[in-house]
């Protein structure tokens, strides 16, 4: 007994959903993005992660952003965005349903270069079903878990872009709060992301959009997508990615009016991909930005 417990090594995951198409809606993963078009923006997204695998991570989120003040009386005046999140998130005998609103404040260096501040705060819903659980040897305590509980939830990030170029970061679950009465210490621990990208233009009008997305869990390695997109006329997208922890990421994005449209196949490459359980995810994109120049990205 004494070598079990000397012995039995720590196991740390993330606690948060993991998205393969967060380049298609930054505002989800930082809340300084709120408002930072000039215009209504509308995202949403379902994942099936490790589809056919019993208790596998299944979410889904939809969001939503737009500026405060869209007419502004200088180009350079600063302006405030407002944005709100619903997500929802079923692991295991685990469900995980958030609702919160996000602020953000803009500051213009110039005509295209843009600093963002931004805060998020709302609430979850935390469930833990332990009807689903079974255990080698009755377990009263597994009986007496809560099942049900709600904390707040509170979030904050920075971003800087220029008209080619990103960066980002941003914190997510910044009060900490103690699953009550699952376990003796589990408690819902920050999460730290940071995120770059840049265009390269190319011929006819078609673009390379090559990014990177670091996730930093409390414990365990950090997971780096490292991504590149082909974008022909902002209207069809091809792309690449690869996760370093556990898959190859294929990318299909097609825009139709103000519609867009997303896919993406995670080809696992951990443990896991021996029984072929594969991840899938679409995503439904909406605003009504207007374009300077038809040719050219909108916002």
């Amino acid at each position: 007994l004494i070598a079990s417990l000397l012995l039995t090594p720590l196991i740390f995951g993330q606690q948060i959903a993991q998205y393969s198409q967060w380049s298609f809606n930054q505002f989800s993963i930082n809340p300084a993005l709120a408002g930072i078009k000039n215009c209504l923006d509308v995202r949403s997204a379902y994942r099936l992660q490790w589809a056919g695998f019993e208790g596998a991570p299944e979410g889904g989120l939809f969001t939503i952003n737009a500026p405060l003040n869209k007419k502004r009386k200088h180009l350079n005046s600063s302006f405030h965005g407002l944005g709100g999140k619903i997500e929802r998130d079923v692991f295991g005998h685990f469900q995980n349903f958030a609702v919160s609103m996000a602020y953000a404040l803009h500051f213009p260096l110039d005509q295209e270069k843009r600093l963002s501040f931004g805060i998020s705060a709302g609430v979850q819903q935390f469930s833990f079903n332990q009807e689903g659980v079974s255990t080698i040897d009755p377990d009263p305590a597994v009986v007496q878990s809560a099942n049900v509980f709600m904390v707040p939830l509170i979030g904050a990030g920075a971003w800087y872009n220029s008209e080619r170029f990103y960066v980002g970061a941003s914190v997510d679950q910044l009060a900490r709060n103690r699953w009550e009465d699952v376990g003796f210490s589990s408690r819902f621990q920050m999460h730290f992301k940071l995120a770059a990208g840049t265009r390269l233009n190319l011929e006819n009008n078609y673009s390379l959009l090559p990014s990177v997305l670091i996730r930093i869990p409390p414990a365990g390695p950090p997971s780096v997508d490292l991504n590149a997109m082909f974008d022909f006329g902002n209207n069809f997208m091809l792309g690449a990615g690869y996760r370093n922890v556990d898959a190859i990421i294929a990318f299909l994005r097609l825009r139709i009016n103000k519609i867009t449209i997303g896919y993406s196949f995670d080809y696992i490459t951990s443990n896991i991909q021996g029984g072929n359980f594969h991840t899938h995810e679409i995503s439904v994109m909406y605003n009504n930005c207007r374009s300077r120049n038809t040719k050219a990205a909108a916002c």
